[in-house]
């Protein structure tokens, strides 16, 4: 098998919600513009075969290399439920073409109402739900991060 073939076999992805602290540019790439927590490990323990979406308070569901604009909107609850269709339908085409080994949900109770509708469409994948608080579900992230590398390297 080469290592095209082995490495779309092995894709994974990753649903992240937005970060209240972005750099301070005005418009850039989804993971260049948010600078919260969750982007800082994901970007210093990066796989290859990682896709990576992000909800988004102002965007709604969209791709790591989506350019948007800096911008300070909260996830209300209103919000979410306002996003829920939306982001189904975005889901739906994510995962059409894609076969992942494994997804990797990292939300928020808030973030997660606007994902409700899309649940059903992540229960025909593989997924870990990150569970628990923020610091917690960063603990889970990493953890997923380097489980991911190792494969990887087992692969190679």
């Amino acid at each position: 098998m080469d290592e095209n073939n082995v490495s779309q076999s092995k894709k994974y992805l990753i649903i992240l919600p937005c970060s209240k602290r972005k750099k301070p540019i005005s418009k850039a790439p989804a993971i260049e513009l948010y600078d919260g927590p969750f982007y800082r490990v994901l970007r210093k323990n990066m796989p290859n075969n990682l896709d990576i979406l992000i909800l988004s308070a102002k965007y709604g569901l969209i791709r790591q290399n989506d350019t948007i604009s800096n911008y300070d909107q909260k996830m209300t609850i209103e919000r979410a439920k306002e996003l829920a269709n939306e982001i189904e339908i975005k889901l739906i085409n994510a995962l059409k073409n894609n076969n992942y080994k494994e997804v990797f949900v990292n939300l928020g109770k808030t973030y997660m109402l606007a994902l409700e509708r899309g649940k059903r469409v992540l229960n025909k994948q593989n997924v870990y739900w990150a569970t628990g608080e923020i610091g917690e579900r960063l603990h889970q992230l990493k953890n997923w991060l380097n489980k991911i590398n190792r494969e990887v390297e087992v692969i190679y």
